[in-house]
């Protein structure tokens, strides 16, 4: 089923969870001695980045060769949102959480989005997409052939919980054929279709032919942290999220996804991690090609960069904006921008945190004291 298994929302919004005593059974093997780790989670929990103890072990901070000045870059979930709060206009909120809202603002500013067949909201509308209107409708939708591979994901959705990668239709069974080969019967589907808010569904995205080679045809996405300053939108870090085995989505929660720190002045990947806490492992080839990820080039690079910068300056209310741009075989394609964004990822990507001198001027900008 494609929604077995799911962490829930609040789950993901909230502080990552992590075994402690495994983990701190990990610090202590490293040579730290109990009463410095307690000191140090403390100190950290106190700090700027307001770090729980949870965040201390997720992301390694008890490891020696890290400076204090180091461990003190790192911004925990509850800083994090403070530090949106301060940036960002609750106004602009629904533009990036509204999925349908959010592609008709790009599709107006003829920024590249994939394309839409249909939507299940009630009282929406979208040019060119179809709205589907009870179970019945969906489900003889779902049953042409023509529209696959598809990809549905909730209108209002995040994390990708609860989307549909499906590759065909059998009409034997009457039942989707999911990417990886698992069967949800189209009743069902439908019936996913319709609840909560509604769905998007689009034609699956094909990865660019270098992706495909690479990591097997699985489409990944880029993930940009951008910062509305007064001179103009500034790309502070940049990540590539890569999916594996049958994910059918890119998110690092996902089960063996992986992460890669990119260079910002050449586009290429320097660093590439998997998994959190004592989990951590670093810089390892791919797991389904057993090629190496470290130094590949993401492609149109300048094009993707260039592309973001005109994007972000769209929505200037939004002053810290994390984008995901997919990596297609039409070159990049925007998913969403996010309203500030969860902070983890960069941080688990570089192994470092964010708050250095940038991003300290720009809250400093937007009015939030440190």
């Amino acid at each position: 089923m494609a929604n077995a298994a799911l962490p829930t929302p609040g789950l993901l919004n909230g502080i990552p969870e992590v075994s402690i005593p495994d983990n701190l059974q990990v610090a202590l093997s490293s040579g730290r001695k109990m009463s410095a780790i307690l000191r140090e989670v403390a100190s950290l929990r106190r700090g700027t980045g307001r770090l729980a103890p949870s965040e201390y072990f997720y992301y390694r901070l008890w490891d020696p060769a890290l400076t204090s000045d180091q461990k003190r870059a790192f911004v925990g979930k509850q800083a994090q949102h403070r530090m949106h709060v301060a940036c960002n206009d609750r106004h602009w909120y629904q533009t990036a959480a509204d999925k349908i809202l959010f592609h008709t603002i790009m599709a107006g500013a003829e920024l590249p989005v994939p394309a839409v067949m249909a939507i299940t909201q009630a009282g929406r509308s979208l040019r060119g997409a179809v709205n589907l209107s009870g179970e019945k409708a969906m489900a003889a939708f779902l049953r042409h052939p023509t529209i696959y591979p598809l990809f549905a994901k909730p209108a209002a959705g995040k994390y990708s919980l609860n989307v549909i990668s499906a590759d065909a239709y059998d009409p034997a069974s009457d039942e989707l054929v999911l990417l990886g080969g698992a069967r949800q019967a189209v009743l069902t589907t439908a019936q996913m279709l319709a609840a909560g808010a509604g769905y998007v569904l689009q034609p699956r995205l094909r990865p660019d032919a270098e992706i495909a080679a690479k990591f097997r045809p699985r489409l990944c996405s880029v993930r940009l942290l951008v910062f509305i300053r007064p001179n103009g939108p500034q790309i502070h870090r940049a990540v590539a999220k890569i999916a594996t085995g049958d994910n059918p989505a890119d998110n690092y929660w996902r089960p063996g996804n992986m992460l890669g720190a990119i260079d910002l002045s050449s586009g290429r990947i320097r660093g590439v991690v998997r998994g959190t806490g004592a989990q951590t492992r670093r810089d390892e080839p791919h797991p389904d090609t057993g090629l190496p990820v470290i130094g590949f080039g993401i492609p149109h690079w300048c094009k993707l960069c260039e592309l973001a910068r005109e994007a972000a300056a769209i929505f200037p209310g939004i002053r810290t904006q994390s984008w995901d741009v997919a990596l297609t075989d039409q070159g990049p394609v925007f998913l969403e921008v996010n309203f500030g964004g969860d902070l983890n990822l960069a941080q688990l990507a570089e192994g470092r945190g964010v708050l250095d001198d940038e991003y300290r001027a720009h809250l400093g900008e937007c009015g939030f004291n440190i």
